[in-house]
């Protein structure tokens, strides 16, 4: 493993990877920042979010709180170590209907095979800036994979 290894992936690098993910075109989900132990991530707010309730759906947010999550911690590892999500709790707050949503998140702890991470969701529209959703996360953390002779 070289030094170059060992270093997090570039916000830029990240971004590609979203272009290439399924879930992430589908949401239009675009990543903001992965930087020194926080994350964050944004989507347009449409109909096509909604439940039959005609605001947005949790899975939306907490998706949204999740990956925040994942790019806070991502920043902090050496490439090729897998991670996952193993827990977490959300306090909705208020419903969504129109605007930005925005979901920042930071690493409370981070031992060597779990992370502990929150974030806020905010929803931004016009000059508003509310938050709707706190979320508290743990996430595994699993020994680096190695690179075959053939990458």
């Amino acid at each position: 493993m070289t030094q170059f290894d060992q270093v997090p992936p570039s916000l830029e690098g990240l971004r590609q990877l979203g272009l290439q993910a399924g879930f992430f075109q589908l949401l239009d989900l675009h990543i903001d920042n992965a930087q020194d132990g926080e994350g964050s991530v944004s989507i347009h707010v449409d109909a096509r979010l909604y439940h039959p309730q005609q605001v947005v759906h949790g899975g939306v947010i907490f998706t949204l709180a999740d990956t925040a999550m994942a790019m806070a911690l991502i920043s902090t590892l050496p490439p090729n170590t897998p991670f996952s999500t193993i827990e977490a709790k959300i306090n909705y707050l208020l419903p969504v209907r129109t605007g930005e949503l925005s979901a920042h998140a930071k690493i409370i702890h981070r031992g060597r095979s779990t992370a502990v991470m929150e974030a806020t969701v905010y929803n931004t529209n016009n000059a508003e800036h509310k938050a709707i959703a706190r979320v508290l996360g743990t996430f595994h953390i699993s020994q680096a994979r190695s690179r075959s002779v053939a990458e």
